[in-house]
């Protein structure tokens, strides 16, 4: 997989919403425009997401989404995204972002659960999320907590590591 600022039909760009695997040290969240943390747990990518999201925002956490999915290449997974605040993207990223999620799909993404939190503008992030997903082939449910989420991939097959996802949260508290 290729990583360029650039689109083209020859790169292949993955989405999502968390990032980076630390061992277990603290990490700080990632701020280009909007933050995020990415932790793979299990058959499942956890991420926290913090908008706005702009262009740069989306290629960066792109960036740390391939490698943080990198192991499950081929294989199959799921996302788990809990957003909070305003986390809307501004049309470019949106566009930028939806594209990333189909090249996920094509790698062996197969389901997405997002988790809306502390936000003043739910309504219109569900629009737009529901808006972007339309456009993809995955299957998307809305949740109000992560265990909601978490119960449903378990609920479609997907295993999760309850210590991964503990070591997440820890470095997001």
């Amino acid at each position: 997989m290729r990583f360029t600022d650039e689109d083209s039909d020859s790169d292949k760009w993955i989405y999502c919403c968390v990032g980076g695997n630390t061992g277990g040290e603290s990490l700080q969240m990632k701020y280009v425009h909007g933050e995020y943390l990415i932790t793979l747990c299990g058959e499942h990518l956890l991420t926290h997401a913090y908008g706005p999201w702009n262009r740069e925002c989306v290629s960066a956490f792109s960036r740390d989404y391939h490698l943080e999915v990198t192991p499950m290449i081929g294989k199959r997974w799921a996302d788990i995204v809990v957003l909070i605040g305003e986390s809307l993207l501004i049309p470019e990223a949106e566009s930028l972002l939806v594209s990333r999620i189909n090249a996920a799909a094509e790698f062996g993404l197969e389901a997405v659960a997002l988790v809306i939190g502390r936000s003043s503008v739910k309504t219109s992030t569900r629009t737009q999320l529901e808006r972007m997903y339309e456009k993809t082939p995955l299957p998307v449910s809305f949740f109000s907590t992560y265990k909601e989420a978490a119960a449903w991939l378990e609920s479609q097959g997907f295993s999760s590591s309850t210590e991964q996802a503990e070591a997440h949260f820890s470095r997001i508290a």
